[in-house]
């Protein structure tokens, strides 16, 4: 009996890189859907590159923003870009913003607010009329890591209950567990 448990540890290991898997699968699934995503489009008004703190003690790090306003917008209402296109975004560009946000919102209260700063991500972006990066992109490529670690996983899951069941069929044949069994229920 001790050396089937023995055995039994390779499918064990599959079974949780199976369970390891599954769990990064999860997390690489998408954080929005495109249904979510509203389009600003307008003309830069000014640009900007600031560092922010992100993180918190030891893990603290600085990163660097992309911030742009737009014209005719409120000027507390700024947008951040992950990346700019080379030269950066000149001002008087045009630009096509994806964004998580209601904008209309946002707008609205940037102006009843002119004291407040309202910063808000860009998933996506156009600088005159090339495409820096999109939200399509994110979701697709998201998509796509999520679907090959959940396939890595169910292969790794049959391969490890496989791999059990081969060894409990052995063990079963040889008579390994015949102890564990009373004498009155053997036939």
């Amino acid at each position: 009996m001790r050396s089937y448990v023995s055995w039994l540890m390779p499918g064990l290991i599959l079974l949780g890189f199976a369970l390891f898997q599954f769990t990064r699968a999860s997390q690489s699934a998408p954080a929005f859907a495109m249904s979510a995503v509203h389009v600003v489009q307008g003309t830069v008004a000014t640009s900007d590159t600031k560092r922010t703190s992100v993180g918190a003690g030891n893990r603290a790090t600085t990163r660097v923003d992309y911030v742009l306003t737009l014209t005719g917008r409120p000027q507390n209402v700024t947008f951040r870009l992950d990346t700019t296109p080379a030269g950066g975004v000149a001002a008087g560009a045009g630009v096509r913003l994806e964004i998580l946000e209601d904008p209309e919102e946002a707008f609205t209260s940037g102006a009843r607010h002119p004291d407040s700063g309202n910063q808000i991500h860009a998933v996506g972006a156009t600088v005159n009329g090339t495409n820096v990066y999109s939200a399509a992109e994110y979701v697709s490529r998201s998509e796509a890591a999520a679907g090959s670690a959940r396939t890595y996983a169910i292969v790794c899951l049959l391969l490890g209950l496989a791999w059990a069941g081969v060894v409990g069929y052995v063990a079963v044949r040889r008579g390994a567990f015949r102890d564990l069994i009373p004498e009155d229920w053997r036939s």
